[in-house]
């Protein structure tokens, strides 16, 4: 049996396919990338093929390249931190509201 992860919620498991009776990939749960993306195919004792596709193994390895980043720019908050203390940072208050109402708009 073959596996194919091409576009997005395209795996099952053969244990999958076998307890829910089908062959497609209707109502799959995702496969982990990390734990294939490194094989870009592999072969089981049970003959059973798994095919990652290129674009899936490109997304491991931007978010390898994300998870490096730092959470916070030290760098801005100290400046933003200087400018509010010595009362030269200004709040664009129509760009703020902007925000607010577009965030309450797509909830």
């Amino acid at each position: 049996m073959t596996v194919s992860t091409i576009g997005s919620n395209a795996t099952q498991t053969a244990t999958d396919k076998r307890s829910n009776g089908t062959s497609g990939t209707s109502g799959t749960s995702p496969v982990s990338i990390s734990s294939v993306a490194t094989q870009k195919s592999s072969r089981s004792a049970g003959g059973d093929t798994v095919h990652i596709s290129s674009q899936a193994i490109d997304l491991r390895g931007l978010e390898a390249q994300i998870q490096q980043l730092p959470d916070v720019d030290k760098a801005r908050v100290t400046e933003l931190r200087n400018q509010i203390a010595n009362g030269q940072y200004q709040f664009n208050y129509d760009r703020i509201a902007e925000r607010i109402l577009g965030f309450e708009s797509e909830l």
